[in-house]
């Protein structure tokens, strides 16, 4: 239906306009608000097409802003969890799974808004449990970024290094998810055309949010975005 190609096209604009913002928002946006009028199973596959693409984009902008080293244990993790949370997405209805995911925005949310910096710093095998938590949720939800934002932030790194660390890890990651997806048969032809069609749509609002980034209260922004992931995890449980 043209309606509903619409609403998809304005959620990926504004998923991918926060993405170019904070460098990590897009599922957290995507997902849930996808979710009220496309089954889940259908989300999942048709956002890790799009995640993929546009964390690769970033993870480009940022190549000489980080190490390979820093992102391995996390990656190594994450293949490893992704068949479970794949799983979780298939023996569940979208009821529990929307259920866990409101609880999931909820708490990360409060937890972001009120803790800027974590007051220690975990050992560098601790990313191998960072990636598995992150695989299991990408596999169930795409969605990521918490295990991995909380790694990342009780690190030492450079802001320019965080978001170079964050993109790589997402677009590989995507492209694990988008394998496993494709094997299962979750890809469907009608999820590779609306990826296809809705391509300049995440672009530009990709660029649009880059050129944001540059210009506004980073914090203000970031404050609103949480607030934004309480209320819509909120509406996920009712």
């Amino acid at each position: 239906m043209l309606s509903e190609k619409i609403l998809i096209g304005a959620v990926i604009f504004l998923a991918s306009l926060l993405h170019g913002v904070f460098g990590f928002a897009f599922m957290l946006i995507a997902l849930p608000l996808l979710s009220f009028f496309v089954s889940m199973k259908t989300a999942v596959p048709l956002l890790s097409f799009f995640l993929a693409l546009l964390s690769g984009m970033l993870a480009f902008r940022f190549r000489g802003e980080f190490a390979f080293k820093n992102v391995r244990s996390l990656l190594i993790g994450a293949i490893i969890g992704i068949p479970l949370g794949v799983f979780f997405l298939i023996a569940f209805n979208d009821r529990i799974i929307k259920t866990v995911l409101g609880i999931l925005l909820i708490v990360y949310s409060v937890y972001s808004l009120f803790v800027r910096k974590v007051p220690f710093r975990l050992p560098a095998w601790t990313g191998y449990i960072a990636g598995f938590s992150a695989g299991a949720l990408g596999g169930a939800f795409n969605i990521t970024g918490p295990p991995i934002v909380f790694y990342i932030s009780t690190q030492e790194w450079t802001k320019s290094n965080s978001g170079g660390s964050l993109n790589f890890f997402f677009c590989i990651t995507s492209i694990f998810l988008l394998l496993f997806h494709a094997v299962i048969g979750n890809i469907t032809q009608e999820i590779t055309v609306t990826f296809l069609e809705l391509i300049p749509v995440m672009v530009t609002g990709m660029f649009v949010g880059v050129h944001i980034f540059k210009k506004v209260n980073e914090d203000n922004y970031r404050k609103g975005l949480f607030v934004l992931l309480i209320i819509m995890g909120i509406m996920l449980l009712l």
